[in-house]
């Protein structure tokens, strides 16, 4: 999490600039719903002189029927008025607030593509889900219905002041009196306002994370009988989320109640010092009607204010969360001047020289790493189990950052090529299998969706899959599900394993990826790499060594270092680290019969 621990003010500042910009995209829209808000606002403030008028005629005696319809007739109109303004600005104002939660998610979710897998793996999943959803709906939020509420209340605020002072200036100085207390209450509110959404938020991550992992691990639950302990957890977590939102809810309840007191002190000195003004004639009934309700519209912006504060607090904070991915920058970034690889079926790989450390690492974990894995043979990488060997692998596709003029494909830099050009000629197969809920066919031809069917079977034929397929009851058209649970995990291996065989890049590496299938099936299946990639290159990381005994050459790594290389019998004739696993292994096969 050190990865976010960034300026807040300068996170707050980066989001507003982002809005700004989208607000300028929109001017034209958000201008004109703006007007038509104001226009409905400027009618609300006429109906009270409507009804003075109203009222001083029936006092004084000078109302009839003619002038009563056409005050009536008034009112009709500024009524529909305001009705067919609102169905113009609602759609303008709030349908913005809508653009901006969909611009900032693409935003967010493209700038997560470009993001190094150091910072993904640093954050959460379950984080940035909160930050996805619950962060955007609160700047929708504020930037829809709260932005319409502090436009609107402001408006309404002032011009009704106004209309008071207009009426009789010392009553309304009376009755605005206490309005400062309910500036001072707020500014001193709104710190711990942010401070309290703050907290909650967090929390709120940390509960979806939890869910997140316990939903996607529900068959270890299962399997080890975790669900009490999961369900305290859970329990633990709601109810420190709990705290957390009881502690806002005290603030808030604190903040809206004087609000409405400071508002009705305001209506009883207007009633005890407006009445015998009106009694002595100093102010007309009407005016008194008026000024009433002028203060009643006062209400509104008064209560208003506590909640519009609450949305802008609440959209402060989520708005520093949300400029903390989409300012972070990638640590992974494609060359100002891009170099180019030359044309052919296979384009060596170099090592010179690689040491590499991950960040916050006490040891290194590869240490002056060289080695050469030609074009037109198949490299071979094992040792123990953190040895480095996925390191290298990841380095080389630019997952991690590598350091300058140490890693090279066909003699250019892997720093100087665009990131999309490298893997579009490298490409990896890990040993986790990930595969999406669609159709088997659909994952199959991820890479390559214009593949033919002879294309996809034949894939899978060098995977060994292909008969497997073919026993499913929709075959290719099978529905994978979640997680592809309908296949079992050497099946899933394979099948990737298939999907990267279609693409059949200039380079494969593969990083353990039939460590779910038993032993006969992966000597097949790499007898079949080596007879179908004779002329393109292929490296392959292996636990089991007897796998890749046939390999043109294999580099032995322990503890992030080359301890040997040869191949299979030249090593097991130096009788060292190779040899020595190689027994081992041979000796467990044989135990396991």
């Amino acid at each position: 999490m050190s990865l976010f621990l960034k300026n807040s003010q300068g996170a707050v500042w980066s989001g507003l600039r982002i809005l700004l910009q989208l607000a300028r995209q929109r001017a034209g829209g958000l201008a004109v719903g703006l007007t038509a808000l104001i226009l409905v606002d400027v009618c609300q403030l006429y109906l009270p002189r409507l009804i003075k008028y109203a009222v001083d005629d029936l006092t004084y005696g000078r109302a009839d029927a003619q002038r009563l319809l056409t005050i009536s007739g008034a009112v009709l109109a500024l009524a529909l008025s305001m009705a067919l303004l609102r169905l113009l600005w609602r759609p303008l104002l709030m349908g913005f607030s809508r653009v901006v939660e969909t611009e900032l998610r693409e935003q967010f979710f493209d700038h997560l593509q470009v993001m190094h897998v150091g910072y993904l793996s640093d954050m959460p999943p379950g984080e940035l889900m909160a930050r996805a959803t619950n962060d955007l709906n609160n700047i929708r939020m504020a930037t829809g219905i709260g932005m319409v509420a502090a436009v609107d209340g402001t408006i309404m605020a002032m011009a009704a002041v106004g209309f008071m002072l207009y009426i009789n200036p010392l009553l309304a100085l009376l009755a605005i009196a206490p309005m400062p207390a309910i500036v001072i209450l707020t500014r001193r509110q709104s710190r711990i306002f942010h401070r309290r959404f703050m907290a909650v938020q967090q929390a709120f991550s940390a509960m979806t994370e939890q869910v997140r992992e316990v939903m996607a691990g529900v068959r270890l639950v299962k399997a080890y009988a975790l669900a009490e302990q999961e369900e305290r957890r859970l329990s633990q977590s709601a109810r420190g989320l709990l705290q957390h939102n009881l502690g806002l809810a005290r603030v808030m309840a604190l903040f809206f109640p004087l609000m409405v007191f400071f508002t009705n002190l305001s209506l009883a000195v207007v009633l005890g010092f407006g009445g015998p003004l009106t009694v002595f004639g100093r102010i007309t009934a009407g005016d008194f009607v008026a000024f009433t309700a002028y203060l009643g519209m006062l209400t509104w912006p008064m209560m208003a204010l506590g909640w519009v504060v609450s949305l802008i607090q609440r959209a402060r904070t989520s708005l520093e969360r949300v400029s903390q991915v989409l300012e972070a920058p990638p640590a992974v970034q494609d060359p100002p001047q891009p170099a180019s690889l030359p044309a052919g079926a296979g384009l060596g790989v170099e090592a010179r020289h690689l040491s590499f450390r991950y960040p916050g690492a006490a040891a290194p974990a590869l240490q002056d790493v060289s080695l050469r894995a030609p074009a037109s043979r198949l490299t071979a990488l094992v040792g123990r189990i953190g040895s480095g060997k996925s390191t290298l692998l990841n380095l080389l596709g630019r997952l991690y950052e590598p350091p300058s003029g140490a890693l090279f494909v066909e003699g250019v830099d892997v720093l100087a090529l665009r990131q999309a050009v490298l893997r579009a000629h490298l490409v990896q197969v890990p040993q986790e299998a990930f595969l999406f809920s669609t159709s088997l066919a659909q994952n199959l031809a991820l890479g390559r969706p214009a593949a033919s069917e002879a294309q996809m079977w034949a894939a899978l034929e060098a995977a060994d899959l292909a008969a497997e397929v073919r026993a499913l009851p929709q075959g290719l058209d099978t529905e994978l599900g979640e997680k592809a649970r309908t296949l079992s995990g050497g099946q899933r291996q394979r099948l990737c394993l298939a999907r990267a065989l279609l693409l059949d890049p200039p380079i494969l590496a593969l990083d353990d990826p039939l460590s779910a299938v038993d032993t006969e099936t992966e000597a097949r299946i790499l007898a079949n790499l080596a007879r179908l990639r004779a002329q393109r290159t292929t490296i392959v990381v292996s636990h089991r060594l007897a796998s890749v005994a046939f390999a043109d050459t294999i580099y032995v790594l322990d503890q992030g270092r080359i301890v040997e290389q040869g191949s299979h019998a030249q090593l097991m004739a130096a009788a060292g680290l190779y040899h020595d696993l190689f027994a081992e292994q041979a000796l467990l096969a044989e135990l396991e019969g």
